[in-house]
């Protein structure tokens, strides 16, 4: 849908109370086994996606996911109402109705609906990159020029180093760059941006909302922190437009993680 916008993102400071932040991070720390890809995870979310689809085991991904769905839902309450939020900004933001279109799951059961990012005590990589992994089904549509896919990211938890260097913020490049077109965004070494002219820095603040055009290139900063009571978290949902699909056959905004 042309309608929905695009190169542009969307700050809420503050969207998310305090007390729920650390309710959250409080529960995320008491399952090492689910949270964290650095945890010898039992089934962990991010094993999950990153390890069992990139590995081929989507069988077992199902599986896991189905299972996660019903964790979240459970320790998480607030999260449904959240993520129907994000939906209905996306489409307000866009000069639409905030009920113009259904914002529904990718599949109730067998995709993750949303997740949360417990980042390593020391995050030394410094990737910018666009967030089109969710798009794997439709290949074609990360050179789609007409394709709408958002990333929506909440901070549950700052690093102890976010007044060092900014480590841990977010910063977004009000650019779109399709996936052929990426090289035209990179220096000749594959890693850093040609210009920073239309960097924007991000505060990472506990409890603020983010959306943005999936195929703008984002980065976050490098960091370390001390104790692992310290990480990073944030709360990570991506949408696309759909026209149609096998479960949902009328024109819709998906949402997964």
């Amino acid at each position: 849908m042309k309608q929905l916008f695009q190169n542009d993102f969307i700050l809420e400071e503050g969207f998310l109370p305090s007390k729920i932040c650390q309710d959250w991070a409080k529960t995320i720390f008491q399952h090492p086994k689910i949270f964290g890809p650095d945890v010898q995870p039992h089934y962990g979310q991010m094993a999950a996606f990153y390890g069992m689809i990139e590995a081929g085991l989507n069988e077992s991904y199902y599986r896991y996911a189905a299972q996660h769905n019903q964790f979240l839902i459970q320790h998480f309450p607030e999260i449904e109402d959240i993520i129907a939020y994000a939906g209905q900004t996306i489409l307000s933001h866009s000069g639409l109705a905030p009920d113009a279109l259904p914002v529904v799951p990718r599949d109730a059961q067998y995709f993750l609906m949303a997740g949360f990012n417990l980042q390593l005590a020391t995050w030394k990589l410094y990737n910018i990159h666009t967030d089109t992994e969710g798009l794997i089904q439709d290949p074609q549509s990360i050179f789609n020029a007409d394709t709408r896919a958002y990333s929506c990211v909440i901070s549950i938890q700052r690093t102890a180093q976010h007044t060092e260097k900014r480590g841990g913020d977010l910063d977004i490049w009000r650019e779109r760059y399709l996936a052929h077109e990426l090289d035209g965004f990179y220096k000749p070494d594959g890693v850093y941006a040609r210009s920073k002219a239309n960097r924007c820095k991000i505060p990472y603040d506990e409890g603020n909302l983010i959306i943005f055009d999936s195929f703008m290139p984002h980065v976050v900063l490098p960091f370390k922190v001390k104790k692992k009571q310290d990480r990073r978290i944030s709360m990570v949902v991506h949408f696309n437009f759909r026209e149609h699909s096998v479960k949902n056959p009328f024109p819709h905004l998906e949402f997964w993680y």
